[in-house]
């Protein structure tokens, strides 16, 4: 191997390794340091992981989706209660990063593309999700209350509050997700300029610990009969009630049955992987202590927007700088 290949497949090893601790621990240790935005950064630095493993690698679509399934089994192992769409979030990011990347070479125009996609999609999730648990009468609801408050002080009810509510949501993601794909489509160029400028920070030691999880078989089959029973009765009770029993029914499904299938089916994925997530394994403490120092350079060095900016990038640079030990 190449030392130039070599190379770039250390920075996609780390990459990852900062791609899996924003899924699994970057929002709480951003909250710890009291970062505003935490949402906005978690979701935003895992598109910007995919962007630049994507801009480093030989084979994009290849190296994407094998950075994608060694996070989901970072993910599955270290955060064993992440629920279904969580799974399902990073899937797409990843699968979509790794098409829209090996189609476009031009990275300049394919991030905005990426970013604008990406973010669109994990706010549309939520409300797939809200509806599948829930079902239409969530938003029929909240029609109704908002039409009944709006006439007793006496303003137009004729709008579908829900509509506009759901529409603005993703028009605010969309909007962030291409400006944040902007400003993906420079960090190349960025993250060479502060490498020239050669900063250096301490890094502190942080443990990070493994978490396993057990399931056992016959709740399974407790679950599976709960949910035959409740989809039987339909149209045979109460509809309120049975609104509240099909929701819980349902979220039964996804987090009892369907997310253990789901862990199954990465490590099914991942069985000729287990190297590649040891390396990534033993990365997440020395990029982990990367976070405090990155914030605290960024805090004294600029203010507003640019202090968050350099954050990321500073983040971003010690985590594949060279000087991190093997």
């Amino acid at each position: 191997m190449s030392a130039s290949v070599n190379h770039q497949s250390i920075i996609i090893t780390r990459l990852t390794a900062l791609w899996a601790l924003s899924e699994c621990a970057l929002g709480g240790m951003m909250h710890a340091l009291k970062i505003p935005f935490t949402g906005i950064f978690v979701g935003g630095l895992a598109v910007i992981c995919i962007a630049l493993i994507s801009f480093h690698a030989h084979s994009v679509f290849k190296e994407v989706m094998k950075a994608t399934i060694i996070v989901l089994m970072v993910k599955a192992g270290v955060s064993p209660h992440t629920p279904v769409p969580a799974y399902i979030a990073v899937s797409f990011q990843g699968l979509l990063g790794a098409f829209i990347f090996s189609v476009s070479k031009n990275f300049k125009r394919s991030a905005p593309f990426f970013g604008f996609l990406a973010i669109t999609e994990s706010a549309l999730q939520k409300f797939l999700f809200t509806t599948l648990i829930f079902g239409k009468s969530v938003w029929v609801a909240l029609d109704i209350f908002v039409k009944s408050v709006l006439e007793d002080l006496h303003l137009p009810n004729n709008i579908s509050f829900s509509f506009w509510m759901i529409t603005a949501y993703i028009i605010i993601y969309a909007a962030w997700g291409l400006i944040l794909g902007i400003f993906i489509s420079g960090m190349p160029v960025a993250l060479d300029k502060i490498k020239s400028e050669n900063i250096k920070i301490e890094k502190a030691s942080v443990i990070f610990n493994e978490r396993k999880n057990k399931f056992k078989w016959l709740s399974y089959l407790l679950v599976l009969s709960f949910i035959a029973i409740i989809f039987f009765i339909d149209g045979k009770i109460n509809h309120v009630v049975y609104i509240v029993l099909r929701s819980l029914a349902v979220t039964m499904l996804l987090f009892v049955i369907a997310r253990p299938l789901i862990v199954l089916l990465i490590n099914y994925l991942g069985k000729n992987k287990k190297e590649d997530l040891s390396q990534v394994m033993n990365l997440l403490p020395k990029i982990r202590s990367y976070v405090a120092p990155s914030y605290t350079l960024a805090k004294k060095s600029f203010n507003g927007i640019n202090r968050y900016k350099y954050f990321i990038l500073y983040l971003i640079h010690f985590s594949i700088s060279d000087n991190i030990d093997e």
